[in-house]
């Protein structure tokens, strides 16, 4: 029997051992198929996103070239427009040339700026001086730009240089004359070789293709480099598929194309599509085959040689197996007898285990998820008691204040006392935030374990362990944040600065030309000059409201404080402001009735600088009469308020301000309306101003919506101080 019981075992083991073998191949197979999709899977994300940083990059440098494009044409439209022959007069000059050069050398994409004539005759290049004697009439973009008045910017097909011999592709912009008639093109080659070189730096060491192509197909740049395809159309390609068969913009396809050494024969490539929003570009970033299965082929030759491997040690340790078996067989019963015995005893045991393991387990589960976190978090974590002593600091923290190290013995020696921030801590223990919700967020300087300063943001919270009040501080590093804000204080300053120089001249100018200091002039001019006035009055306060506003910001502007009646301020501000109201058809009154009389308006007197407090009514009245509908009023009053207080209030009859908008209303650049066509025009920095400055007037600027019953509208209040008067010292 115990032969017979070997011999069915032997077989059985044969039997299973044939189907191990089996399964170990199939599942090999299996395994190294499943690999080659996820690897698949892998390269289409990576394509996409090589391609999506592409696209980014070439929509940003055509950002600049249409910039470029766009303020060099608005330039040579608002001073010599006039024209085709005096066009051709005054951009012939060697200034004009060191112009166009110097915005050349902003951008290497750009190798050329040129202005043609109405016949295609280059009048100015940045490329040389003076501009070389040949017509570009039969070019694509001159044609397109001569007999389309409304086309803006075109994109032109590749061609070569007549200078150079190289290939490039134009932006071109048409020039209207002041009676709106063609007199010459504005056009700025690119570089194809740029854009080559570039790809060149992105394609993996040379295995992948980079292309640039307009939306019809068309070839504008490439890497590998193909003189062959420039200019022409792809229509076989796999970005023709995506976008024209299947009018997709973007995605990633698998095909097979023409070998570029082979043409004969076809490879299979996986090509990353991008279409440019704002610009008629398509990109494409392919790689063949054998780069991006390259990885899983070396894998799957490791994977087989694993496979027949473990295969050999299967059938070996089957067969040794065989003959341990029939031992083992005579050895189990009694092994059995004992094993139930003991299966008995130790199943509750077993039962207790488990449930200890799971606990266990799920304690250091979350146990490590929080370390992981305390000690990875990009901000310093200081965890303290409710007395300032420091419990634990994770690296960041450790690194912001300059410890070399935080070992649990010198722990309870750290206090939270560096210079400042025992104070910084119980104040911000006092704050109403803090109070009512146990949390508190605010920006203070405070110091190194050296004595540097920096500054900082503090986000402060208290928890509860074992009855016993703890705090948590998250510290952040704004030193750079801090820099950017000044770096940008500055950056407005300066271009505002040197915007007013100009803006001055040209407003005098316009000025003399409206007041008849030009006799001759066409009368169908004089709306044109008019036009040309108030825009650049309205960019002349714009100016001035970054000005102040950077001076505000910096503590710079300066308050001259004097002691002044409350009523002539009022009637100055509705004189000075009487003509804008005028012209929105909106009439604007000094309420008596609503507040004050005109005697106790007498009575009241401000310490303010008269300047600037005129400056906060000119934008609180500007505001109301834009907002109000025509022929309806905006009213100026004022009422006692609170003790030895004044509030002024400006009242406008329109729709008062939106629910959604109240919350950012005295934020810089803030407008109820942001879109590019709202009705009102405005920077948005009236209000911000205005707040800093009645700040700096020891006062108070707010609003609230009227109701029906009150007429409706919005009413914008200052509240500031009230002074003695000089006869009653």
């Amino acid at each position: 029997m115990m032969k017979l019981a070997g011999l069915r075992t032997s077989r059985i083991a044969r039997i299973f051992a044939t189907g191990l073998v089996l399964s170990i191949i199939i599942g090999t197979l299996v395994f190294i198929w499943t690999l080659r999709l996820q690897e698949i899977g892998k390269w289409e994300k990576q394509t996409e996103t090589y391609s999506v940083v592409l696209a980014e990059n070439t929509s940003q440098q055509m950002d600049f070239a249409y910039s470029a494009i766009t303020s060099i044409a608005e330039r040579i439209q608002d001073r010599w427009s006039v024209s085709a022959d005096y066009l051709s007069s005054k951009l012939a000059t060697y200034d004009f040339h060191l112009f166009l050069k110097d915005k050349v050398e902003l951008f290497p994409a750009i190798d050329v700026i040129s202005v043609l004539d109405v016949n295609g005759n280059t009048i100015s290049t940045s490329r040389q001086f003076p501009a070389p004697e040949y017509s570009l009439y039969d070019r694509d973009y001159f044609l397109m730009q001569r007999d389309n008045p409304t086309l803006g910017i075109y994109l032109s097909n590749p061609v070569r240089s007549k200078s150079t011999g190289k290939w490039m592709f134009f932006l071109s912009y048409r020039l209207n004359g002041s009676d709106g008639e063609f007199i010459g093109v504005v056009i700025l080659g690119l570089s194809p070789e740029f854009y080559a070189n570039f790809y060149e730096k992105l394609s993996m060491g040379g295995r992948a293709a980079v292309s640039l192509m307009r939306t019809d197909f068309t070839y504008l740049a490439r890497w590998p480099e193909n003189d062959a395809v420039m200019g022409e159309k792809n229509t076989s390609g796999s970005a023709f598929q995506l976008v024209h068969d299947k009018n997709q913009r973007s995605g990633v396809i698998v095909s097979d194309v023409a070998s570029q050494s082979e043409p004969k024969q076809s490879v299979t490539q996986m090509v990353a599509v991008q279409s440019l929003e704002k610009y008629p570009l398509i990109l494409s970033f392919a790689v063949d085959e054998d780069f991006y299965l390259e990885d899983w082929k070396k894998t799957s030759v490791s994977i087989a040689i694993v496979a027949a491997g473990a295969v050999i040690a299967v059938i070996i340790a089957f067969y040794m197996l065989i003959n341990l078996f029939l031992q083992r067989e005579r050895d189990m019963q009694v092994m059995t007898d004992l094993k139930r015995d003991a299966d008995k005893i130790n199943l509750k045991q077993n039962e207790l285990l488990i449930n200890l393991t799971e606990q266990q387990k799920a304690i250091k589960e979350s146990s490590d998820r929080l370390q992981a976190i305390f000690q990875n978090a990009a901000d310093g974590i200081v965890m303290v008691d409710d007395t300032g002593q420091v419990e634990a600091m994770n690296p960041v923290a450790i690194e912001l204040f300059g410890f070399n190290e935080m070992a649990p013995e010198n722990t309870d020696a750290v206090l939270m006392a560096f210079p400042g921030q025992a104070e910084l801590l119980a104040s911000a223990m006092k704050e109403s935030d803090f109070l009512t919700s146990g949390r508190v967020r605010l920006e203070a300087e405070t110091t190194r374990l050296d004595g540097t300063p920096f500054p900082a943001e503090f986000s402060i919270s208290e928890y509860t362990l074992a009855g016993k009040r703890k705090l948590i501080i998250i510290v952040r590093d704004i030193s750079e944040r801090r820099k950017i804000e000044r770096m940008k204080n500055e950056f407005i300053s300066t271009v505002s600065h040197e915007l007013r120089t100009p803006l001055t001249a040209i407003r005098g100018a316009l000025g003399l030309l409206g007041g008849g200091a030009v006799a001759g002039l066409p009368p169908a001019m004089m709306p044109l000059l008019n036009i040309a006035q108030k825009n650049s009055e309205s960019l002349t306060r714009l100016i001035n409201d970054l000005l102040d506003l950077q001076k505000m910001e910096a503590g710079k502007m300066e308050f001259i404080y004097e002691d002044c009646a409350l009523f002539p301020l009022l009637e100055t501000a509705i004189q000075q402001n009487q003509a804008f109201a005028q012209s929105m058809s909106v009439e604007l009154v000094l309420d008596t009735d609503a507040g004050m009389g005109a005697d106790s308006l007498q009575e009241r007197w401000l310490s303010v600088d008269a300047g600037r407090f005129q400056q906060v009514m000119a934008n609180l009245i500007s505001n109301a009469c834009k907002f109000s509908p025509e022929g309806s009023q905006v009213r100026l009053y004022a009422l006692a308020w609170a003790d030895q207080m004044i509030r002024i209030i400006v009242a406008d009859s329109g729709p008062g301000i939106p629910e959604i908008f109240q919350e950012r209303i005295f934020k810089k650049f803030s407008q109820a309306d942001a879109s590019d066509t709202r009705s009102q025009s405005g920077t948005g920095l009236g209000l911000a101003i205005s707040k800093m400055i009645v700040r700096q007037l020891h006062g108070e600027i707010g609003f609230y919506n009227a109701s029906p019953a009150e007429g409706g509208g919005a009413r914008f209040y200052v509240d500031l101080p009230l002074v003695i008067p000089p006869d009653l010292r």
